[in-house]
């Protein structure tokens, strides 16, 4: 029997259970910890023992003790379809017992089974059934039952959920809705629809409200309404003539600025980024220019249609802002397969077409900075990592791109996205949707502690962010409005964050 005769730091240790929605449930005792002697029937360790035919670092998993509510648990669970039917297991206590042993009802593999730890270490437990472990302290004046979890994914939690029940129609849409655009303006959501020829623009404090304020908004000009873009604290729209202008009221009222461009490319912290059109000719412009500003030929690869919507960039690589888009038409009219930046003074080409790493050629896509997920084969620990993702958009030979696409270096090199994060079949293929990652915080009300790396106790958090993506809107395959937001997110970065 392993038994210990030093006081360990973490007879302390208090952690309530908080499991993520793929974890099991504990059916805990509410009795008064006072009433048992923390001394003698204190468990300060519980690890499961090596067995690389059920997982490679098997005994570096994770167990916390909660000595309050009677349960031992793994709070980050073993990989969907760990076999945990045949597990052993160490159990360290600060002081000697009389004894302890382990009760296993309803298992796969062992039904009403019970076993003493003290004389048999190397016996199996089957932790698909409810496992109890009873410590007696040696003068047997107390007991402590705990439930012990070995907790396995139900589901795979790097995969990408697209929640179907949160999907809801565009704010304010109705059944003569023909055209959509969605822009972040500061705090503020704005989603600008044409709704028959009478325009309307709803807006909200955060994307998942579910009632947004809905105005009537006269123009005065036909606008292209896919061309609305926000800058740090105004909007811009181009007219179907190709006339920019700017509203500085959240649209109430649009004022003209002077200028005709081409298209509009993005907002870019207070100025608005495009492309301006002479003789035949493209080149990159802005407003308000800056001083000295002149407009410059635009390079013979760039977008000048049809490129995603431009997203900021956070890196170590430049000293100023940058931001990006993907994909788009050129002035030959071939498709881009491109990624470019801005970097607050010059336009440049940042993918680069080595062997097979890179895009297809594609317009009207959605392009999102988000992370993925990987896990230690030594420790389990997870590490998050900043992630491009491409999605929907039309192929050069008019069909709409099913695939997503990711880069983990700023947008240099692309591949085809693991299969976890491929669309569900559910999601309809779109082209010319607005995608956003707003980051909410989660909670719950349960403390929670772990051992830290010093030896000491640690408290687990009990608000956390997650990153969730939303797609508003789009065309489908036969170019019909799609009028829908969904909302997505990589399970794992749902989840309590555990170290």
């Amino acid at each position: 029997m392993n038994r210990s005769f030093s006081l360990y730091a973490l007879l302390g240790l208090v952690m309530a259970l908080g499991f993520a929605s793929c974890n099991d449930k504990n059916s805990d005792s509410t009795d008064d910890y006072g009433n048992y002697s923390a001394s003698s029937t204190l468990i300060s360790g519980f690890s499961l023992q090596a067995n690389s035919k059920v997982l490679n670092n098997l005994d570096s998993v994770h167990f916390v003790v909660d000595p309050v509510r009677h349960v031992i648990y793994n709070p980050d669970s073993l990989p969907v379809g760990t076999n945990v039917t045949k597990l052993t297991v160490s159990v360290t206590f600060p002081h000697t017992v009389k004894n302890a042993s382990f009760t296993v009802t309803g298992g796969k593999a062992q039904s009403d089974t019970t076993f003493d730890y003290s004389s048999s270490t190397n016996d199996s437990i089957d932790f698909t059934g409810n496992v109890q472990l009873t410590v007696n302290s040696y003068d047997m004046t107390h007991t402590r039952i705990y439930r012990v979890q070995v907790l396995v994914h139900k589901t795979e939690p790097d995969s990408m959920y697209w929640s179907q029940s949160l999907r809801r129609d565009l704010p304010g849409s109705t059944s003569a809705t023909t055209d959509s655009r969605v822009v972040r303006l500061g705090s503020k959501w704005l989603c600008l629809l044409n709704n028959g020829g009478n325009y309307t623009l709803s807006s909200a404090d955060a994307p998942n409200q579910k009632q947004w304020e809905q105005r009537a908004v006269s123009f005065g000009f036909t606008p292209q309404l896919r061309s609305l873009t926000a800058t740090e604290s105004d909007l811009y729209i181009l007219s179907t003539t190709g006339e920019l202008y700017r509203s500085t009221d959240q649209g109430a009222t649009w004022l003209a600025t002077g200028q005709s461009w081409h298209s509009i490319k993005g907002g870019y912290q207070n100025r608005v980024l495009g492309v301006k059109a002479e003789g035949g000719t493209y080149y990159y412009d802005e407003y308000p220019r800056p001083a000295g500003y002149t407009p410059t030929e635009a390079d013979s690869d760039f977008p000048i249609d049809g490129s995603s919507s431009m997203v900021e960039a956070d890196n170590e690589w430049t000293e100023n802002q940058q931001s990006m888009l993907v994909g788009g038409v050129k002035a030959d009219g071939t498709l881009s397969n491109s990624v470019w930046g801005y970097d607050g003074t010059t336009w440049a080409r940042i993918s680069n077409d080595i062997n097979w790493r890179h895009l297809p050629a594609l317009k009207d896509a959605s392009l999102i900075r988000y992370y993925t997920c990987t896990v230690s084969k030594v420790n389990f620990k997870v590490t998050r990592y900043e992630t491009w993702m491409v999605l929907g958009g039309t192929l050069a030979d008019g069909t709409v791109n099913r695939n997503v696409y990711s880069s983990k270096d700023q947008g240099i090199l692309w591949v085809k996205a693991d299969s976890l994060y491929q669309l569900p079949a559910y999601v309809p293929s779109f082209t010319g949707a607005q995608a956003f990652v707003n980051n909410e915080t989660l909670s719950t009300t349960t403390a929670a502690y772990a051992a830290s790396s010093n030896g000491g106790i640690t408290t687990l958090p009990t608000t956390w962010e997650c990153p969730y993506i939303y797609l508003f809107g789009g065309r489908s395959s036969n170019g019909a409005l799609l009028n829908s937001v969904w909302k997505a997110h990589i399970g794992r970065l749902a989840m309590r964050p555990v170290y």
